[in-house]
């Protein structure tokens, strides 16, 4: 088993509207995990976690909560995911890749 892989940095979320805000992220999950490679069965997708909040915006939680929106990482890689409590915790519904 490979260690978790651990991104954290800053994104651009994309709203269901088109609405693009920058965000700070932090996200973890297992390298061998099927998400990774882009197959993403619905339990796949439990081993990830973190959170996703916009450092400007107190209320971007709040305001976008049960909304699933997109995440484009530093790294270019992106993923769909909705918030899942009100720090910011996220669940990912689609690893895009």
């Amino acid at each position: 088993m490979r260690p978790v892989e651990r991104l954290k940095g800053t994104g651009v979320v994309t709203t269901r509207r088109g609405k693009e805000i920058s965000v700070q992220y932090h996200i973890t999950f297992a390298p061998d995990d099927p998400a990774a490679t882009g197959d993403t069965p619905a339990s796949a997708l439990k081993a990830f976690s973190g959170q996703v909040w916009c450092p400007y915006d107190g209320s971007f939680v709040c305001v976008h909560s049960g909304q699933t929106m997109t995440l484009r990482m530093e790294d270019g890689r992106q993923l769909c995911f909705s918030h899942s409590n009100r720090d910011g915790g996220v669940t990912v519904t689609k690893w895009i890749g």
